[in-house]
């Protein structure tokens, strides 16, 4: 059975990866934020970008720390 996880809002993304939402459009200056998909009028990013962003995020803490 297949099970389709839905795409989250910013601020649904912000909790769920606990950062605000000042940290996530400071990401976004700096070009390290999620692929955004725009819907309509709305902003989302699909579990797959989600995923995606924490792999690199951990891949940037790893070469900080090495």
């Amino acid at each position: 059975m297949n099970t389709v996880t839905a795409a989250l809002t910013i601020p649904e993304f912000c909790q769920a990866n606990r950062i605000s939402r000042g940290s996530f459009y400071n990401l976004k200056k700096a070009g390290k934020a999620p692929r955004l998909m725009i819907v309509g009028n709305r902003v989302l990013i699909s579990p797959e970008a989600n995923a995606e962003w924490r792999l690199a995020r951990e891949q940037d803490a790893v070469e900080v720390a090495a």
